[in-house]
């Protein structure tokens, strides 16, 4: 379930990355605006950062944990 809500999130950011020109401001943007892409950009590469911790290292742990689990309550 988790790794479908990273899927969707993944979707939602392209959207914005999208929508934002791959964060590049209008040339005449105040700093305010500026400000808000620099900060949509950092948000995204620091939740890729937490999916791939998740995916790869989080979740295949849990796992690996919850079916050794089994298998002892199994015996």
């Amino acid at each position: 379930m988790m790794e479908q809500e990273h899927d969707h999130t993944g979707s939602m950011l392209a959207e914005i990355r999208n929508l934002t020109n791959n964060y590049n401001p209008p040339a005449d943007a105040c700093t305010t605006y500026q400000l808000s892409f620099a900060s949509l950009q950092a948000f995204e590469l620091d939740l890729h950062r937490h999916v791939h911790l998740e995916n790869n290292i989080l979740f295949p742990k849990a796992l690996k944990m919850f079916g050794s689990q089994i298998n002892i309550s199994l015996n």
